[in-house]
């Protein structure tokens, strides 16, 4: 049995190093996923409750050669949002270390159990439908991202293509396995026949730096806020020697920051790509050559291999003068079939047909690249005018004020990591001036850290509760 995508070329090579030192071969990883493949029933429905660790991978991979449609969920996610996701979906069966009991006790790997739910309902489930995943948001959601095999193989092979993935890189799992970021990493190298370090330290460990360089890892991920962290840990300071890429995507990230993380690496010898993407593409949409970013910061760069991208206007007219804002749109062989929100929507087929509508308006320059103007609906109507939501957040970013941005048509709210020299009604006052907003309808609420998801994104969930 084979997930689809997992490379045969080189069998007696690294493919999994973990943080004990344990290393698997690519001859040891199919064995290993066969094994535990037998455990598993074909086309049910499961769970698996984990983190950036062996018995994770190795389920998830298991998962897809045995045919069983797994459900990626952080260790992390809390018990009562994983008891409605339970409610929704009715899974056949969980596979956690959380040593809660979830039914029948089926098969153990490591600290990890497999427990089939003897009082599940067996879900009916598409064919084609080989991968679930909550939408960047919110790990708590009931709305689920549909993959299908051929997503999975078409983005690892796109990211393996333009990233120059060989057989001889080696990366980290810096990001958690459940986004499809992270997940991106782990498919792409493994279908190069590169080899992964399966690491859950942190970008703030010294384990981590410490694996990177015992192990001679050559590339590792980040969002905007792990960039945020490595510049405050001094990047051109860190001893990193056998790194020679970085990537970054996630999120917006501001452009000053994008050159600055680019120059430093420009001086270490690291290629730096920054790159788009949504889970609803099984991760990468968009990337900008390390070349690019010091005379185009902020842009997401051209679809990546296999992939195209355009603007539309409200009335569906393609957009093609430099300049003109619309709705960017994405087709590919990476474009889900499409959402659940329901068991019942497991049985659906592909209801994207291959085209992605992203919710994000963007522009075009006369090069090509694409720049991300905000979300389609991330915007406020105060007064009479059309504030968006990111153009507030990156006002304040070029002020030099880390914020994150919310509201009502009545009044703006803007979330402000708390500075010493810090004077609230200053900041009101200068932000309604950029906005054009009189400062009574702009609020201003101080915070230590801004909120974040295990993602890195900022979590305005939660700043809506904190309002």
């Amino acid at each position: 049995m084979n997930p689809g995508f997992v490379s045969r070329q080189y069998p007696e090579r690294a493919a999994l190093i973990t943080e004990s030192g344990v290393t698997l071969t690519y001859a040891e990883l199919h064995q290993a996923v066969d094994r535990l493949a037998t455990a598993l029933p074909a086309r049910q429905l499961l769970f698996i409750v984990g983190g950036n660790d062996l018995p994770t991978v190795l389920c998830y991979l298991a998962s897809l050669a045995s045919g069983t449609v797994p459900l990626l969920l952080s260790s992390g996610l809390d018990q009562v949002q994983l008891n409605r996701l339970i409610d929704t979906y009715d899974p056949a069966y969980i596979f956690s270390s959380t040593g809660a009991e979830y039914g029948t006790l089926v098969h153990q790997e490591g600290a990890y159990g497999l427990y089939r739910r003897a009082d599940s309902a067996r879900v009916d489930l598409h064919p084609d439908l080989a991968l679930l995943m909550t939408t960047s948001g919110s790990t708590g959601s009931p709305k689920l991202v549909r993959l299908s095999a051929a997503n999975l193989r078409a983005n690892a092979a796109s990211i393996a293509e333009y990233l120059h993935i060989t057989h001889e890189e080696r990366a980290i799992t810096s990001l958690p396995f459940n986004y499809s970021y992270g997940l991106s990493v782990i498919n792409s190298h493994l279908l190069a026949g590169a080899s992964l370090v399966v690491s859950d330290r942190s970008l703030m460990d010294a384990a981590f730096w410490r694996q990177i360089n015992e192990h001679g890892v050559t590339s590792f991920a980040g969002v905007p806020y792990s960039y945020d962290i490595l510049l405050k840990l001094r990047l051109a300071r860190i001893n990193m020697p056998s790194v020679r890429t970085l990537t970054q995507a996630g999120g917006r990230m501001d452009a000053a920051k994008l050159r600055q993380v680019s120059e430093i690496c420009r001086a270490k010898g690291i290629r730096f790509f920054s790159m788009y993407g949504q889970t609803e593409a099984t991760a990468r949409i968009a990337y900008l050559n390390p070349e690019e970013i010091e005379h185009k910061a902020g842009s997401i760069g051209r679809a990546i291999p296999g992939g195209r991208l355009w603007l539309e206007s409200d009335d569906g007219r393609t957009i093609a003068e430099p300049g003109e804002v619309g709705e960017l749109v994405y087709a590919g062989g990476n474009v889900s079939m499409g959402y659940a929100q329901k068991a019942a929507d497991l049985a659906l087929g592909d209801l994207n047909g291959g085209t992605l509508r992203t919710g994000d308006l963007a522009r075009i320059d006369e090069d090509g690249c694409f720049f991300i103007e905000g979300r389609r609906h991330r915007f406020l109507k105060i007064l009479g005018l059309r504030i968006s939501l990111d153009a507030v957040e990156q006002i304040a970013a070029d002020k030099g004020f880390a914020c994150a941005a919310k509201g009502t048509d009545e009044q703006l709210v803007i979330h402000v990591v708390d500075k010493p020299d810090f004077v609230a009604d200053e900041f009101r006052t200068a932000m309604a001036k950029s906005l054009g907003l009189h400062p009574s309808v702009v609020a201003v609420s101080r915070l230590p850290e801004l909120p974040r998801l295990p993602t890195g994104k900022v979590d305005y969930q939660c700043l809506t509760q904190l309002s």
